[in-house]
């Protein structure tokens, strides 16, 4: 049978529940796609994320909020993943519960429903997770340029052309000498990718004007950073940062958040990422499994996975299509 009619039959029912964009970016983001932070080792931080958080390490919260921009689901939904420790000094959870791989050091406090609880578990692999995210981010970060970055007037100049994705990279140190970022050119609707060079970036006080380009759109990839500290500045989209370790203050993040670790008092705004980008689709050794009955009903991981593969080659077949 053709396979594209087997990925199709098997995401059918799947595709019938899920809208558009919350699919796209579950293949975009891939493990971390329902979190608004999503960080593998430690997190130290006060005020707040809207949506979900999820931690590798050791989480420690000072009056910090989670999960005020989502409806209440009276504990059903996980709000907060720890797979560490969890110390918890102020603030609270939002209409949802938590789940912890390690201890509980304090009281967590829920607005929500009695069923809003703590349960101990290690739902989320993080090491998967890295693995896969280091992948994406490095698939990324190789994208041709298609547009200019000029450095001048103490300032960042990118001028976009007439692309559905417009690659932009930049020097990270070049933060440093300028105040401000200016983006020209980008067509409605298309999708930014900054990807931003350098070990060690420091961003402060710094201004962004994207000239009406939507948040939705627009992804920040430090490629191979291992240290970012910002402060008095806002990113305008999602932030990927698979090595980094964050200093996050006097801040806001329009969007999702993946990074090593974070500390600091910036806020997370629950915006979900809807550019187009290639998906990643990581080699898969070959395996010799035996058939699979017609009556077995696949897993929701193996779903997933089938979602991802038809829709990287459906961008690919359109992709081709448009050279030709």
């Amino acid at each position: 049978m053709n396979l594209t009619r087997i990925l199709t039959a098997i995401a059918a029912p799947v595709l019938a529940t899920v809208s558009f964009s919350n699919l796209a970016e579950a293949a975009t983001f891939g493990p971390a796609s329902n979190y608004n932070v999503f960080v593998f080792g430690d997190m130290n931080q006060s005020s707040d994320a809207e949506g979900r958080v999820a931690v590798g390490g050791n989480a420690n919260f000072t009056n910090f909020g989670i999960g005020d921009r989502l409806e209440n689901s009276n504990g059903a939904d996980t709000r907060l993943v720890v797979g560490g420790d969890l110390n918890y000094q102020g603030g609270q959870i939002f209409g949802g519960s938590a789940v912890v791989g390690g201890q509980v050091k304090s009281n967590v406090n829920f607005n929500c429903g009695s069923n809003c609880k703590v349960s101990l578990g290690q739902p989320i692999d993080f090491g998967a997770a890295k693995t896969y995210l280091d992948g994406f981010s490095q698939q990324l970060g190789n994208l041709s340029n298609n547009g200019t970055t000029e450095y001048k007037w103490g300032g960042i100049h990118l001028q976009g052309g007439n692309s559905d994705l417009n690659v932009f990279t930049i020097d990270g140190s070049q933060f440093g000498n300028s105040s401000y970022l200016n983006l020209n050119g980008i067509q409605s609707g298309a999708t930014v990718l900054f990807n931003i060079l350098g070990d060690a970036v420091s961003i402060k006080n710094f201004g962004m004007n994207l000239n009406g380009i939507n948040k939705e759109n627009v992804l920040f990839n430090f490629v191979n950073a291992t240290q970012v500290q910002t402060s008095g500045f806002s990113f305008a989209g999602s932030v990927l940062a698979t090595n980094a370790n964050f200093k996050f203050d006097n801040g806001n993040v329009e969007g999702r958040f993946i990074a090593n670790s974070v500390t600091g008092s910036g806020e997370f705004h629950n915006v979900s990422f809807q550019g187009n980008v290639p998906v990643y689709t990581p080699s898969i050794p070959e395996s010799h499994e035996p058939p699979v009955k017609p009556t077995e009903v696949p897993e929701p991981s193996l779903v997933l996975g089938l979602l991802v593969m038809l829709m990287a080659w459906r961008r690919n077949a359109a992709h081709h299509q448009q050279v030709a």
